[in-house]
């Protein structure tokens, strides 16, 4: 008996430590699983990356009897651009405000003219854009986009007569599309057949002088008084998106977008109680306008903006821009500021350019949230 008790208690004692050391195998097993997963939970967090740009742009020139003449001239313009990412995982929201205002003075007929009373503008811009993208396989994303677009004050065209052509929310632009994304490292192609329009025209005056920018009137709104202030477009977009270094300290920035309307093509038709003006101006066979080529060229918006910069500093760079639009729905003027009908109801191609030296205060603020 007392040999057998003996044998237990020395299995006992044996089997201890190897139950021992079974337990301290476990421990970094449980301990690496614990590590992960709390990896695992800071990753579903996500991360916002962050840049707000501030510029501010001046140029300015005096004369005072100076012999090879010439106008003494004030130009400041502010803008700002700031890009807000939130990435987590497969899926990305991006944030950008791009915001310029600029005003211009300049001396025309040599004899001091307030100030005041010869200001005008030389850029007016609000644009901001959300988009919301799932990955799907390698550059291939799914998006949901918002874009808004309108200007801070009131717009002229300048000739004999001054004509106000635009104002805030006058016109002002509300894209919104589902579709997809092409993405690269430093370009990127969004395609969408689904895109919806909302053209604002909130001015009465404007509708009345003929800016209507496409939001469409009843035939008696002059004699009435009643105006429509938006317009909703079903069309096709497409941009284009590329930003890129290509020389040292040297950067090209293009964008193009393209928006055909769906719907613009029932405009010409005659309805009940609304037509299109394009009728009232000699475009009263709809036959002429089922043709594709003028389907295309004339209920088709586009835009393009080229830039050029050359970083010296951090805080100081030299610019040249182009940008040109054709807007189908917008109402031109002539060189002495009268309103040309015809050409303004065929939309018409704008251009502005600009370059100079711009400075700039950088703010990038990258952080987890």
């Amino acid at each position: 008996m007392k040999k057998i008790v003996l044998a237990s208690l020395l299995m006992m004692a044996v089997s201890m430590p190897l139950y021992a050391q079974e337990e301290t195998e476990a421990a970094p097993v449980q301990d690496a699983a614990e590590q992960a997963a709390e990896e695992s939970s800071v990753k579903t967090k996500g991360e916002w990356t962050t840049s707000s740009t501030p510029q501010l742009k001046i140029d300015e020139a005096y004369y005072n009897n100076w012999s090879a003449a010439g106008n003494a001239r004030l130009a400041i313009t502010g803008a700002f651009n700031g890009t807000y990412k939130y990435v987590n995982g497969k899926n990305i929201w991006d944030n950008i405000v791009d915001l310029a205002f600029g005003i211009h003075w300049q001396d025309l007929d040599g004899k001091n003219t307030p100030l005041l009373e010869s200001l005008r503008k030389n850029e007016d811009k609000i644009d901001l854009t959300s988009t919301y993208s799932r990955a799907l396989k390698k550059s291939w994303n799914v998006n949901a986009m918002a874009n808004f677009k309108t200007q801070f004050y009131k717009g002229y065209q300048y000739g004999e007569d001054t004509v106000l052509i635009s104002n805030i929310m006058a016109p002002a632009y509300l894209t919104t599309a589902l579709g997809f994304e092409y993405k690269r490292e430093w370009w990127n192609v969004s395609l969408s057949f689904l895109t919806g329009r909302t053209t604002f025209v909130c001015s009465d005056s404007l509708i009345k002088n003929g800016y209507n920018y496409g939001v469409i009137q009843d035939t008696d709104y002059l004699t009435t008084g009643h105006y429509r202030h938006a317009y909703f477009g079903l069309g096709s977009y497409v941009k284009f998106y590329m930003k890129k270094d290509i020389a040292k300290n040297l950067n090209l920035y293009v964008r193009a977008e393209l928006f055909y309307d769906y719907m613009k093509r029932s405009n010409l038709q005659r309805e009940s109680g609304v037509r299109y003006e394009l009728i009232s101006n000699g475009y009263k066979d709809w036959n002429y306008g089922k043709k594709l080529g003028y389907c295309l060229y004339h209920e088709m918006d586009f835009d393009l903006e080229v830039r050029l910069e050359y970083r010296f500093s951090s805080w100081l760079a030299a610019y040249a821009g182009f940008q040109m639009r054709y807007d189908s729905d917008f109402r031109s003027v002539d060189e002495w500021g009268h309103n040309v009908t015809n050409k303004g109801a065929m939309g018409s191609l704008q251009f502005f350019q600009s370059a100079g030296l711009q400075i700039y205060f950088n703010w990038k603020t990258p952080k987890e949230a």
